[in-house]
């Protein structure tokens, strides 16, 4: 009863709200909703690189940020789960499933607070990429003189879409940044606290994967600044926000991953043993009544 109670609750309550924030995002970031966009200094250099695309693609870096950590978090639990009497009968991987479920629901939450946080930042400050005037063309830039700063423009771009011309208006922070290290930190976190020991495993294969995990938190923002899509304050701002959202998740609702310990079948077969003893040495020490 009370699972079916928590079900519901989950799904008339969280579910809507959830969906509700998804959707507030959505339409901030195609521009459906209004956002301010700062101006600019004319002919400067900062605002001048021209655009060459992503190397790390956001397609790529949402893939990565929602499938591979239950991925990783599924693989550790099926080889740490230990049968017990409660669910001896079930399935390894379901009951690994499910435990890995419970992780990576705090997990989604921590990154989409993060992502929220993020959307509403970009578009209340408006800062212009570095490849802002290639990606714009604005019109006030083609008639103003020396470092005028102009507050009121209109993109005139006829080579880019109007998403990536109002993205141009999106510099700070970094997107890319704040979930490649959330991602990457949380992941190397979970293996450290969780899987990281010496005892019957593999010796390399958990710090290799830590590593991959750390190398893809730093390479990411980086390619940011390597693409001229993003100033490095942009980054930087990312990077806290990401480590900010990751140690919120950890601390607060994974609760640093402390599990119970599981009590497996020796366990209990032992301590019943035990007692039984303790029960007959009882007996034995009581003075028996001598029947006339």
């Amino acid at each position: 009863m009370q699972a079916r109670h928590s079900f519901l609750w989950h799904l008339l309550i969280d579910l809507p709200i959830l969906l509700l924030v998804a959707a507030v995002c959505i339409l901030l970031e195609v521009g459906a909703l209004p956002s301010r966009r700062s101006g600019f200094r004319c002919n400067d250099p900062d605002l001048s690189f021209p655009h060459t695309g992503d190397t790390i693609s956001i397609s790529l870096v949402a893939a990565i940020t929602v499938i591979v950590p239950y991925l990783i978090i599924w693989a550790i639990e099926t080889v740490l789960h230990r049968d017990d009497e409660y669910s001896i009968k079930q399935n390894k991987l379901y009951t690994s499933a499910r435990t890995a479920a419970f992780i990576y629901r705090d997990y989604i939450y921590g990154a989409v607070v993060n992502l929220t946080v993020l959307e509403v930042v970009k578009c209340v400050v408006g800062s212009p990429r570095p490849t802002f005037f290639d990606l714009c063309e604005p019109d006030r830039a083609k008639t103003c003189n020396g470092s005028e700063y102009i507050s009121s423009y209109t993109c005139t771009s006829s080579k880019y879409s109007r998403y990536l011309q109002i993205d141009s208006s999106r510099s700070f922070p970094s997107a890319h940044t704040s979930l490649s290290v959330y991602c990457g930190l949380f992941l190397a976190w979970y293996l450290q606290r969780r899987a990281f020991s010496w005892h019957n495993r593999s010796v390399l294969i958990i710090p290799l994967v830590q590593i991959l995990c750390v190398v893809y938190a730093v390479t990411c923002p980086l390619t940011r600044i390597t693409d001229h899509r993003h100033h490095w304050w942009d980054v930087l701002a990312g990077a806290v926000m990401g480590v900010a959202s990751v140690v919120y998740t950890i601390l607060v609702l994974c609760k640093n991953f402390s599990q119970p310990a599981v009590v497996s079948t020796s366990d209990i077969s032992s301590s019943d043993s035990n007692n039984h003893q303790s029960v007959r040495r009882l007996l034995s020490s009581q003075p028996r009544a001598v029947v006339p």
